[in-house]
């Protein structure tokens, strides 16, 4: 029945019982005629030192030998017969304590020969009274070890104490020396005034002083409020997650690594202002590295080298982690996929300016990922990148030239900057290298030595990824934002001319001529344009762009150019013949330098639109290839292996029939979105 005697009773079996007792769930509170029973006394007996319970012991011997004593009528309950007595019942006492412990447990215990009878009288009625806890005495508590200071020595003395709390974090002899002066100097003024002078405290009383002062207050005083919080911030269970991609941890980092800001003669088809872009100046610097991790797995989803750490960089790799990272790990000739990919479920970042602008923050609300963004220098709340950063430091920079060591202590005497030889493609070779064939395949320690690639599998078959988001919706949320004038011909970007049946109805229909339109660089085979109010998919005139992005294109132009300067347009199958030489000649080191950041932004754009494509498109011509059946998938088309066996010799004579020619009629393909009703009224010529 409820305590307060309102509903109606309910029973309960003993198996319940036990199994709530276990739990911790049920608790009996007797009446309260035996709530003396059931109460906690304020101090326990097991709680009592070791001297103590020694004490209690051999008073309970020695009031079993009197007891037993005095039942066989050898003792009384008088002074005489105690004293009389005395030796006997000792004697009985050390053999009562010899049959209770084990002779190692009890030691080399002495038993008194003499107590005073007045104490077994006062033993026996304690025990009588309250039985055990009778026996126990508060012994340990006697005497005052503390000096006997007047108030005003006391108050000077922390006065004087307190400087202890100080950044200039003095020493302990430091402040003796400060209170002998503070005392010194008080009783000169004292004396002045005819005044009893003040007793200076000992050296080992000034030393308990500051011994006694709160931990948390000297470290805050003494170190900072950071070196307060790492040391005395509670940890509790730690970051629970179940799935791959449920929590990833991105941040960047200098590295410890001072590489040839140039390249090695792999990227020969670069322009030396494309390469400043890059970083890849010539000079000796360090580069800064943006990483993904996923923190159940603990596998790197993402990687994105960088002169400077941007919102467009932290994007970059967030986009990598989206993707089957395949192509970079052919590239870098490593030997196991790295295929980890996903959609995110939370992203943890810090409060560096790239993760909190605008422009970062609106782009994950459009991919649908939740950001969370952990306070300044509290680098324990996303402690698994800050980990991986450092197995970077200390398990793969000194196997490099160049490498600095992280502090000078370790550099000592080297000079990372007379040994450092990695170019830039080299150095991204070797990160994926060693995060795709030794860092995944490494048992790591904070999964139970299972390696990440073994846990990403395993959790993957129980739960499965979420799928990332598809290639136009990618166009879409990491396009570059850009605007274009809308003419008959569609829409120019880079030379690459854009257009559909909705592009066309819009010139027709509406005076609005300014496009906004969002370009992806990654692949420049369709944009997006905002008709009206609503923003819609528009491909390439030519086929042949469709997976080429917009380093690829812009090297095959330069060829193009400096093979035909005079031509004014070109065929779209010698365009394509060319991006096939270019991916043949140079796909390997086009993929590893994807890993470095580059600028795409409206600027640059409109400069190399300028300096490259100012009177140059491609000509529609005859398109001999397919419609590409690669829209939509993840990775980047590599040449196949006819592709490959091919001749280049034939290639560069393919260049040489590079013409202009007349533009020719270009039909509309079949679009899925439009309204059926115009199917029969449009023949879809333009």
């Amino acid at each position: 029945m409820p305590a307060d005697e309102n509903g109606g009773l309910q029973s309960f079996n003993n198996s319940q019982i036990a199994r709530w007792l276990e739990k911790g769930k049920f608790e009996h509170k007797p009446v309260q005629a035996y709530e003396p029973l059931a109460s906690i006394p304020p101090q326990m007996l097991s709680f009592f030192s070791a001297a103590e319970k020694e004490r209690a012991e051999f008073r309970e011997a020695f009031v079993f030998a009197f007891l037993e004593g005095y039942k066989a009528k050898t003792v009384k309950r008088t002074d005489h017969s105690i004293t009389e007595n005395m030796g006997a019942l000792c004697l009985r006492a050390g053999e009562i304590m010899e049959t209770k412990n084990s002779p190692k447990l009890l030691g080399k215990r002495e038993i008194p020969e003499k107590i005073s009878a007045r104490s077994v009288r006062r033993w026996l009625k304690a025990y009588e009274y309250h039985g055990l806890p009778g026996l126990y005495d508060r012994v340990c508590e006697r005497g005052n070890y503390d000096r006997v200071l007047t108030d005003d020595e006391r108050l000077l003395m922390y006065k004087t104490v307190l400087g202890y709390l100080s950044d200039l974090r003095k020493t302990p002899a430091n402040i003796i020396t400060d209170v002998n002066s503070a005392f010194t100097a008080e009783n000169e003024a004292r004396k002045a005034k005819g005044e009893p002078e003040l007793a200076c405290p000992s050296r080992i009383t000034i030393r308990q002083a500051i011994a006694s002062l709160d931990p948390h207050r000297v470290k805050l005083a003494r170190e900072g409020k950071d070196a307060a919080r790492r040391a005395y911030t509670p940890v509790g269970a730690g970051i629970e997650v179940e799935r791959p991609m449920q929590r990833i941890e991105m941040d960047e980092q200098k590295i410890d690594l001072i590489s040839l800001m140039g390249d090695s003669g792999l990227l020969n088809l670069l322009t030396h202002q494309e390469k400043l872009e890059l970083g890849l100046d010539g000079e000796r610097a360090r580069w800064w590295i943006t990483v993904a991790l996923c923190v159940r797995t603990r596998c790197i989803v993402g990687l994105t080298l960088s002169r400077t750490p941007t919102s467009r960089s932290a994007l970059k790799t967030v986009e990598m982690a989206l993707r089957d990272k395949g192509v970079w790990a052919d590239a870098a000739g490593a030997l196991d996929p790295w295929a980890e990919a996903g959609m995110i479920g939370t992203l943890v970042t810090d409060c560096g300016k790239q993760f909190v602008s605008h422009e970062f923050r609106a782009r994950m609300h459009d991919l649908g990922v939740s950001v969370l963004h952990t306070p300044a220098a509290a680098p324990w709340l996303k402690p698994y990148i800050e980990r991986v950063f450092r197995t970077f430091s200390t398990r793969l920079m000194p196997r490099l030239s160049g490498c600095t060591f992280g502090d000078i202590l370790r550099r000592g005497t080297s000079d990372p900057e007379k040994k450092a030889a990695i170019t830039c493609e080299q150095l991204s070779a070797v990160l994926v290298r060693w995060i795709v064939d030794v860092y995944h395949n490494t048992p790591h320690e904070g999964l139970d030595g299972e390696t990440p690639r073994n846990c990403w599998q395993r959790l993957t078959n129980d739960y499965g990824v979420t799928p990332p988001p598809s290639l136009p919706r990618r166009r879409l949320i990491f396009g570059q934002e850009i605007k274009r004038v809308l003419q008959k011909d569609g829409v120019t970007v880079m030379g690459v001319r854009y257009h559909s049946k909705q592009l066309a109805q819009h010139m027709m229909h509406s005076p609005d001529t300014d496009m906004e339109i969002r370009w992806y660089p990654e692949d420049i085979g369709a944009i997006w344009v905002k008709i009206g109010e609503a923003w819609c998919p528009v491909n390439a005139v030519q086929n042949c762009f469709h997976g080429t992005s917009a380093n690829q294109w812009l090297i095959a132009r330069r060829q193009l150019r400096n093979k035909h300067a005079h031509d004014a347009q070109v065929k779209a199958p010698i365009v394509q013949k060319a991006l096939d030489f270019i991916a043949e000649q140079n796909n390997a080191a086009m993929k590893l330098v994807g890993l470095v950041q580059e600028d795409w932004s409206t600027e640059r754009i409109e400069r190399e639109e300028q300096a490259m494509f100012t009177g140059f498109r491609v000509a529609d011509g005859d398109d001999e290839l397919p419609e590409t059946a690669n829209e939509g998938l993840w990775g980047e088309v590599l040449p196949t292996a006819s592709d490959l066996a091919s001749d280049p010799s034939e290639k560069m004579h393919d260049l040489e029939e590079i013409a202009s020619g007349r533009g020719e009629t270009f039909q509309f393909p079949v679009e899925h979105q439009s309204d059926p009703s115009d199917s029969g009224e449009d023949d879809g010529n333009f």
